[in-house]
């Protein structure tokens, strides 16, 4: 799946729970399982960031992964 800088925004824009549904979708088409529950606001503007442009070290990613996994 290809997403350019304006489809990132957009998606960014989206609602807690919109956010949420759209990332486990996109994350199901590469063979990960993520939960259904939307986990809290904070936890997504960590995602909200990334997808903007502000860096998110490799610790904290897989941090912010395996969290969602567990079913934050």
């Amino acid at each position: 799946m290809k997403i350019n800088k304006e489809e990132l925004e957009r998606i960014a824009a989206l609602g807690d729970d919109e956010l949420w549904q759209t990332v486990v979708k996109m994350a199901g088409s590469y063979g990960f399982k993520l939960p259904e529950k939307t986990p809290e606001h904070s936890e997504l503007e960590k995602l909200r960031s990334a997808v903007n442009g502000n860096k998110l070290n490799l610790t904290d990613a897989v941090k912010l992964l395996n969290s969602y996994r567990k079913g934050c």
